[in-house]
C-alpha cells in the first residue's frame, strides 16, 4: 500500500536553525542515548559536513527511486529527505543531479538507508548526504512508494516533522514535539562542557571531575597478587 501525505507539522523554524550549532554527540547525550542516533553504517558522503533540518520521510522500494523524485518536489527549504530503502546498497538510488535539484530548492540535506552514487560530485557541491553505501548501478522507476509516513532509517524510527541533525560523527533525530526542550538541554550541556574543558586543560582528570574514581572504588578490581598461580 502506498501513501502520500502533503501536510507536515514542522517545528518552529528558529528552533530547527538553532540545531545547526548543536553537535550530534550533544543531542545523543541529552536525550539519554535512547536510540535516537542512527547506526554507524549511515556515513557522510564527505568530511567537514554539517546539517540540520526537518524530516520529509520517504519509503522507497529497494532499487527504485521514482518516489524519491516525487518527494523532492514536495519538500520545502530547510527540509531533510530521510529515505528508507531497507538498507539496499546494490543500487545508487540518488545521485548528482537529484542532489543538485535538492540544493537549488533549498533543502538542508538527505539521508538514505540504502545506496547512492556520484559521491565525488556530491562532495564537490557540498550538499549534505548520508547513506549506507555507494554503488554506480542506476535505479528503476516503476514503484510509487510512500511520502511522509513513519520510516526506519539507520535503526531509528523517523516521523515527518522530526528534526535531523548531522555532522562528521553521524546522525541524531529529535522528535518534533520535544525539540524546544532538547535544544534547551543541549545548550546547557554545551555550557557545562566549556567549563569542564577549561579544567581538563589545566590538568584535572575527567576520572575525578565526573566522580569515576568513586565508581572505581566500588568495583572488585583484581590485581596480579590475586591471580591464580
Amino acid at each position: 500500500m502506498h501513501a502520500i501525505e502533503h501536510d507536515v507539522e514542522r517545528p518552529d523554524r528558529e528552533v530547527v536553525e538553532a540545531f545547526e550549532e548543536i553537535p550530534s554527540t550533544i543531542v545523543s547525550d541529552v536525550t539519554g542515548n535512547v536510540g535516537l542516533t542512527m547506526d554507524a553504517g549511515i556515513t557522510p558522503a564527505f568530511d567537514d559536513i554539517d546539517m540540520a533540518g526537518t524530516a520529509i520521510t520517504v519509503k522507497a522500494a529497494p532499487g527504485d527511486n521514482l518516489i524519491i523524485h516525487k518527494a523532492i518536489t514536495m519538500a520545502e527549504p530547510g527540509d531533510v529527505l530521510v529515505i528508507d530503502c531497507n538498507g539496499y546498497t546494490d543500487t545508487g538510488h540518488i545521485g548528482e543531479l537529484m542532489c543538485e535539484s535538492c540544493k537549488a530548492n533549498g533543502l538542508a540535506g538527505l539521508v538514505i538507508d540504502g545506496g547512492y552514487r556520484d559521491s565525488r560530485e556530491i562532495g564537490k557541491m557540498r550538499f549534505p548526504v548520508y547513506g549506507r553505501g555507494v554503488n554506480p548501478q542506476g535505479p528503476l522507476k516503476q514503484d510509487p512508494g510512500s511520502v511522509n509516513v513513519t520510516v526506519s532509517c539507520g535503526g531509528v524510527s523517523v516521523d515527518p516533522g522530526d528534526i535531523v541533525v548531522g555532522d562528521d560523527d553521524g546522525i541524531a533525530v529529535i522528535p518534533g514535539d520535544g525539540a524546544a526542550r532538547v535544544l534547551e538541554l543541549a545548550r546547557g550541556k554545551l555550557d557545562a562542557e566549556d567549563t569542564t574543558r577549561e579544567e581538563v586543560q589545566d590538568g584535572t582528570y575527567l576520572f575525578e571531575l565526573n566522580g569515576y574514581d568513586e565508581l572505581f572504588e566500588n568495583l572488585e578490581v583484581v590485581g596480579p597478587e590475586d591471580s591464580i598461580q
